[in-house]
Order: C-alpha cells, then structure tokens, then sequence
C-alpha cells in the first residue's frame, strides 16, 4: 500500500467503529502554497509530504478530524503556524541597521504616550509626572504607569487609563518599527521608561520560552528542547495549538523527517515514527489489535499515542 492507501484505511477503520462522519478532503495543494511553505522552511518538502497534500490540501471543518479527531491541516493553516514559529527565531547578532528611521519610530510611539499624560507641571498644569513605563509589542500593552517624583515606588505608581480606541492610532507605528527591525533584531516587546523632561530609554525585549519551559524529548536527544520551531511542519491538529507533525531539524539523536508531537501544551514530546509513512504503519498496528486504545480512550490523543510508544 501507498501513504495515500494507508490513510485510507486509517479513515476506514475509524467510520467502522463511529457513527460522526469525518470532514471532507479539500481538492490538492497548489504548487504557489508549496512554493510559499519551502521559503518559509528554508528548504525543499519532502517527498511523502508532497504525496499527501497531493492528494489533499487538508480537510473542510466539516465533520470529524480525519485522525481521531485531529483535523488534516490545510497550507494556509500551516503557513500560519510557521510564520508564527519564525516570530520566535532570533538573529545571533542582535543589530539596529537604520538607527535614524528606528529613533524617528521610537519618538512617534514616545509622543503617543506624553500627550495621553497628565501633564507636568512646568508647562504651568496642577497635575505633574517625574516619568512613566510602559511596554508595547505586536498586539501587547503594560501599563502605562505613572510616577509622581523621583522618590514614588513600584507600589505607589498609578495607571492611567488610555482608551482601547486610541491604541489603533500606535498599531501601525509599532508594526513599522518591527518590520524595520525584524531581519536584524526581532524583539517582542518594547519597555519605555520616559521621563518629563523628554529623554527616555527603551530596551528591546523577548519571550525566551526555549529556556523558560522545562522540555522533555522521548528518546531523549532526539527532538530539540524548543517551544516551536519553524522547521516543525504541523500536519495534524487538535484545534488548541498542539501538532503531529514533521521534524526537519531533529536533536542529534534524531532523524530528518521523524513524525513528532509538539504545540503550546506539549512539554513532553515525543517521536512517533521515523517518517510519515511508518507513522501511518503505526497506526493501522495499533488500531487492528484486539484492545484498540487509540479508538477507545478518553484521554487526549497524544497521551494515548505516548502510552503506546513506551
């Protein structure tokens, strides 16, 4: 049998024991899609992928996910997800090439805040600030806080308020500034601290989940111990942010192509098959034992396959 026979018989074995009908295939991919997800990965698909989503570009939303629930992910999805694993990918050399468009940016987004704050008091206003900090990122905001006098605390700053409406007069503003910077710096968030007379400092930051998460791999070395990675392409997912998918760029006792479970629940991931096909062997083994575990549990499917690759 062929990959695309196989998952024929995965699908044949789970309409046998259930009466919820599974989604329907979308009609193939498209070569611009795998043209997109190439660049994206830095590299040529694989073949047994190129079989699959030659066969089908994914399932519709309707109905059952294909693989116990899991649904067949189109590209664009796929796309999504790995545009999303690259936001986490950082230069080694962390650099700012157009310092003069950045601090013009920087000012922009300064300004935003000073004129939304109660003013101090040597423009001749009762009201007097020493600074304020804030941060802002894609789509993320702290703060602002406000601090009286030099000698006000963390605990003794106040918020003011800005009006959710306003922050789309920044949107664009910060967006700017990260396309200008993402090739070079790619940080998360920006942390402000102003101060009344107009200086102010700002530090690029990053969410380093890589280091923050405690990561397992089973066999141990075999994946790499991140939180994503774009050379990870998802295949099937649970519709909560949790793959099986296939491994490019294996720890260094892992193998190129090895099927794997990743995704923002999975600390513990685990290496299913070495490449889609005996990942499709495995499942019709299992599933045509007498005890089929894989149809008959109410755990999440990924625990279960994790018991059965003990």
């Amino acid at each position: 049998m062929n990959i695309i026979d196989k998952l024929g018989q995965i699908i044949k074995i789970q309409d046998e024991h259930s009466d919820e009908k599974i989604g329907d295939f979308n009609r193939p991919v498209t070569q611009k899609a795998i043209s997109q997800i190439e660049t994206l990965i830095k590299e040529p698909l694989l073949e047994n992928w190129k079989e699959l989503y030659q066969f089908a570009n994914g399932q519709t939303k309707n109905g059952k996910g294909l693989l116990f629930g899991h649904r067949f992910m189109n590209s664009d999805e796929i796309i999504r997800q790995l545009e999303f694993s690259l936001t986490l990918a950082k230069p080694e050399n962390k650099i700012i090439e157009n310092i003069e468009k950045s601090n013009e940016l920087l000012n922009k987004i300064v300004n935003f805040y000073v004129q939304k704050a109660p003013k101090h008091k040597m423009f001749g206003l009762k009201k007097s600030w020493f600074k304020i900090e804030f941060k802002c990122g894609i789509g993320s905001y702290g703060g602002p806080y406000l601090y009286q006098s030099e000698n006000t605390t963390s605990k003794d700053r106040e918020v003011f308020k800005i009006d959710f409406e306003d922050y789309k007069n920044l949107v664009e503003t910060i967006k700017e500034l990260h396309e200008l910077e993402k090739e070079t710096y790619n940080w998360d968030e920006l942390e402000f601290i102003v101060f009344a007379d107009g200086k102010f400092d700002c530090e690029r930051t990053f969410y380093d989940f890589d280091n923050q998460i405690t990561f397992t791999s089973s066999p141990e070395n075999t994946i790499k111990k991140k939180y994503f990675h774009f050379k990870w392409i998802p295949i099937f997912s649970d519709f909560g942010g949790n793959y099986i998918g296939i491994d490019l760029d294996p720890d260094t006792k892992g193998k190129k192509g090895q099927i794997i479970i990743f995704g923002r629940d999975e600390e513990n991931m685990v290496v299913l098959a070495d490449n889609l096909e005996l990942f499709f062997d495995f499942l019709l083994t299992e599933m045509t034992k007498p005890e089929n575990k894989l149809l008959h549990s109410d755990n999440h499917i990924h625990d279960t396959l994790r018991e059965q690759k003990k």
